[in-house]
């Protein structure tokens, strides 16, 4: 029995004296101090500051929430509701009778326009002053900004 002691003694030591990185920070509650033309953030009673492509890297999703366009324009080139394609009327050119393209493209308008409101349910509005979770990455004074922290009513 000594020796399955000491086998474990040995590995918890071993275990305990693996090369882990000692510089990782867990996620941090930073303040957001600028919004454009870059992102600025603060922590650690606003001492640190870091500076979005410099030391703070945003992450693809939340990049995609911020851009999302609430507008309802699902293009550019759409500047009214005549110029929408719902608006599109349609008949056979050999019989004259109403075209049911019309009724599919409403259906499609329908289907996206919801997708659409889903996506803005999504929306992350960012303002100077909210609070931000940002996490530490391997690289040395690098950090990553993850999401927006909800304050209680929002």
């Amino acid at each position: 029995m000594e020796d399955n002691k000491d086998f474990f003694s040995v590995l918890a030591g071993e275990l305990n004296n693996r090369n882990n990185p000692k510089d990782l920070k867990s996620a941090i509650i930073a303040r957001v101090e600028q919004i454009t033309p870059l992102i600025i953030v603060s922590y650690a009673d606003g001492k640190i500051m870091l500076q979005e492509n410099d030391e703070l890297i945003i992450s693809e999703w939340f990049r995609f929430r911020c851009d999302i366009d609430s507008t309802g324009v699902m293009s550019s080139t759409v500047t009214s509701e005549l110029d929408s394609a719902q608006s599109i009327k349609e008949v056979h050119s050999y019989t004259g009778a109403d075209c049911q393209i019309p009724t599919a493209i409403v259906h499609l308008s329908n289907a996206i326009s919801g997708v659409r409101d889903e996506l803005l349910a999504l929306k992350c509005n960012l303002q100077i002053g909210d609070n931000v979770i940002i996490a530490s990455l391997e690289q040395k004074d690098r950090f990553i900004l993850l999401d927006k922290v909800l304050n209680k009513g929002e």
